[in-house]
């Protein structure tokens, strides 16, 4: 069970000053302990960041039950979307009315944009040339996501690089998303490009019940971890494609308590571990109509049940369903990590190498204090809360 321990101020207006004798333990009442420890720390905002609050958006332009028509997906979750979201191919194009209509129903374009096999470029001019730079609205551009089949990754930031100067030039209110698949996160890091040129970063999670005609189970946490915290200091975050499929054509059973679950973890959980993650976007399709033989169905619009456990889930006061410009410039948010805490008795204890890590302005002489056999020293976590604002969830045993 995990125990939350919410911080305290950073002003208080009494210290209760520890005795701060060393008291020698032996390794034996010594336990390790993981914990995930949040920090309050002033960050850069990104581009249209908000400084609280999550964006929504919806993929709906394969969707005929509900004609494509991302109003209808509002009404039926019952809740108003920041981003209509948009796939550019060279066959269907994006025309100017596209943008217009979208516009129309104040949402903010966001358009994913694939790398082709032959990686020509001349789909982006198009693109831009569609879009014309008359526009002066804000455009969500995610410019060539990290997907299975890309390898080569100098190429790959080569041609990244070349696409985002072209956007850049051209269309004045684009703002880049850099984004990986969640079966690429482990070598992502040799495909970023860099902090230069991307002002947002995604993932992309697409989870079925078949996979390969085999029974799929989700299960990278780890790797959502990772990529989060690799980017938490540097970049506002989003999940830019969520898909949860209830149906499968594999064995054409539902399994609706399994989606919403999954549900919750997204649009619950995630956004409490990782309070960076400030977008997510959901793929309403069913890939039957998507490709040949498609057998998964994502859509949340398609089960009432689904919808309307979406609906109870958008109670929540912190989606947002408009482009938030501030005027800040920084704002606080409490960064995660997640370390291995030393617990005496019912206490817990951060070793010196992590407070010097992570709390060098914490004056350590007024921090209970206690030393094992071996001269190493211990802080108490708790007394910390006095000098920063911090909180902790921990697994205590």
């Amino acid at each position: 069970m995990l125990s939350v321990f919410m911080a305290s101020s950073a002003g208080c207006s009494q210290r209760i000053e520890p005795n701060n004798e060393p008291v020698i333990l032996t390794e034996a009442s010594k336990k390790d302990c993981n914990i995930e420890l949040y920090i309050k720390q002033d960050i850069k905002l990104g581009k249209y960041e908000p400084p609280k609050g999550v964006y929504l958006g919806a993929y709906v332009d394969r969707n005929s039950d509900i004609h494509a028509d991302i109003t209808a997906f509002e009404e039926i979750v019952g809740q108003p979307q920041t981003f209509k979201v948009f796939q550019y191919t060279m066959g269907k194009g994006l025309s100017s009315q596209d943008i217009l209509k979208c516009i129309a129903q104040r949402k903010v374009p966001y358009i994913k944009i694939l790398l082709g096999n032959d990686r020509d470029l001349t789909p982006l001019y198009r693109m831009i040339s569609d879009l014309n730079s008359s526009y002066s609205v804000p455009i969500f551009i995610e410019l060539f996501p990290l997907t299975q089949n890309l390898s080569q990754p100098l190429a790959y930031k080569e041609i990244y690089q070349r696409a985002y100067e072209i956007i850049e030039k051209y269309l004045e209110h684009a703002v880049i998303v850099w984004s990986v698949d969640d079966s690429r996160l482990y070598d992502m890091p040799l495909y970023y490009p860099g902090d230069h040129l991307a002002d947002w970063v995604g993932i992309n999670l697409y989870i079925p019940q078949y996979k390969d005609n085999v029974k799929y189970s989700f299960s990278n946490l780890e790797g959502i971890d990772f990529w989060y915290k690799s980017f938490q200091k540097s970049k506002p975050m989003m999940i830019s494609s969520l898909a949860i499929s209830h149906f499968s054509r594999v064995d054409h059973t539902y399994s609706l308590k399994d989606a919403e679950y999954k549900l919750n973890l997204f649009y619950q959980e995630m956004l409490s571990i990782y309070p960076r993650i400030k977008g997510i976007l959901y793929i309403d399709v069913d890939m039957g109509e998507v490709v040949k033989n498609g057998k998964e169905d994502y859509r949340i619009t398609s089960q009432k049940e689904l919808a309307d456990y979406m609906k109870h889930i958008f109670k929540r006061e912190d989606f947002l369903d408009e482009l938030q410009e501030s005027d800040q410039n920084e704002a606080p948010i409490y960064m995660k990590y997640d370390i291995t805490a030393a617990q005496f008795g019912e206490e817990l204890y951060l070793s010196k190498k992590y407070m010097n890590a992570l709390f060098r302005k914490v004056p350590l002489s007024k921090v209970t204090m206690l030393e094992d056999l071996n001269g190493e020293k211990y802080y108490k976590l708790d007394d910390v809360k006095q000098y920063i604002d911090i909180y902790y969830k921990s697994e205590k045993q």
